[in-house]
Parts: C-alpha cells; structure tokens; sequence
C-alpha cells in the first residue's frame, strides 16, 4: 500500500501542501526582491558605500509597486465579477 502511494505521487499535478494558509506563499516575494534590489544596485552603483541606502530605496519601490499591481488586479477583478 505505501509502495503504491509513493509510485502514485506526482509532484507537479498534487503537490504536498507545504504553505496552510494559502497566502503564505506571498511571504517569498520579501526576500526576492531584497535579493534583486542588492544584486541590481551592486551592479549599477559607482561606490561600494551606497550600496546598502539605495538598495533599500530600490527595495521599499519594487514592494510598493508589487502591492499597488496586486490592488489594481483585485480591483479589475472585483469590478469584472
């Protein structure tokens, strides 16, 4: 019985259900957009001692954009319905 649960188990179709609250999943974007904003600003930046002020600043801009996106999206979706 085991043998045949593990043989059954498809990862992409039914996926173990890691998150219990379905929006914790949200929670990951904090640490991808630090890491993008740290990474993009290493790049651009011309000394080594603005990094860490502008990351920041490039950090709370891709959060606010991402929640103004999201509060736009459930907008057309709640006037749609």
């Amino acid at each position: 019985m085991i043998l045949a649960d593990v043989i059954a188990f498809t990862p992409f179709i039914d996926p173990l259900p890691v998150w219990q609250p379905d929006w914790m999943w949200a929670v990951l974007l904090i640490p991808l957009c630090a890491a993008v904003a740290v990474v993009y600003k290493s790049i651009k930046c011309g000394q080594v001692s603005r990094i860490p002020r502008e990351a920041l600043g490039l950090f709370i801009t891709i959060i606010v954009g991402m929640v103004a996106a999201a509060a736009a999206l459930a907008g057309i979706v709640r006037f749609m319905r």
